[in-house]
């Protein structure tokens, strides 16, 4: 049917900062805790995908690889 679906889940750890005791923010920041805060951050996810198509409409391309010794 031409659908393209992806899924992807983050995990990790996050990239912390110390802010002064006097209540200081930062404008490219979450506070998560007193005198603590989590940067904004970005994440890039790149996709490659082969468009050749080999079949014609309606019939199914099916290809077997073999690990050679």
């Amino acid at each position: 049917d031409g659908k393209i679906e992806v899924e992807a889940k983050l995990t990790g750890i996050l990239s912390l900062g110390a802010l002064q005791p006097a209540g200081e923010t930062r404008k490219y920041g979450t506070t998560i805790a007193p005198r603590l805060y989590a940067p904004v951050h970005q994440h890039f996810f790149v996709a490659r995908m082969d468009m050749a198509v080999y079949c014609k409409p309606g019939e199914a391309f099916n290809q077997d690889y073999e690990q050679s010794r």
